[in-house]
């Protein structure tokens, strides 16, 4: 079963192409539907809170709905910025729950950001595995208990690491995705 909804991408600040490039094809494969990466580009400046020193996900999320997306389109934003909500001293990603709009940071997710070696693979992996956990949440799913689905919540990058890039059979079915053979 395809869903009946595609997805944007959208950068947001410097953004290298194939790290976009690899994300849409990830998602394509995973949600079988159409994914593609948008000609808009973001300027993050305006987002930028001096005191924290950070970037703010709410005003982020708050600019991709303009122009708001189609109907079916759910506009994910990508940056390598670090992120903060007011109540959250740093953020991997933000959504607008039953909303058009989400954003996912590299920022956090990178593994030399703790000190360890650069790997891009694992990057690459866990830059998914967020995507597509806000835009479950802008599917309107909330945090599963399933501790391998992608819609488990992530404090550190390593629960990110334990996470699998596919949604558990309750979640997908939600959402009207293919369900996973096994579980």
């Amino acid at each position: 079963m395809s869903p009946s909804w595609q997805v944007e991408l959208v950068a947001i600040g410097s953004v290298t192409p194939s790290v976009l490039a690899h994300l849409r094809e990830g998602l394509a494969g995973i949600l079988a539907c159409p994914v593609w990466i948008a000609t808009l580009h973001v300027d993050p400046k305006p987002f930028f809170d001096p005191r924290r020193r950070q970037y703010a996900a709410h005003s982020i999320l708050e600019h991709l709905l303009n122009p708001p997306p189609n109907e079916a389109v759910h506009r994910i934003g990508v940056t390598e910025l670090d992120l903060f909500l007011p109540v959250f001293t740093h953020v991997f990603g933000a959504a607008q729950l039953g909303g058009p709009v989400a954003v996912a940071s590299l920022h956090r997710l990178r593994p030399e950001f703790d000190g360890s070696l650069p790997d891009v693979l694992r990057m690459h992996q866990r830059l998914l595995k967020e995507v597509l956990h806000e835009l479950g949440h802008t599917l309107a799913l909330v945090h599963c208990r399933v501790p391998w689905c992608a819609m488990g919540a992530s404090r550190l990058p390593e629960h990110v690491d334990l996470k699998d890039s596919s949604f558990c059979n309750p979640c997908a079915d939600r959402i009207g995705i293919q369900k996973m053979d096994l579980e």
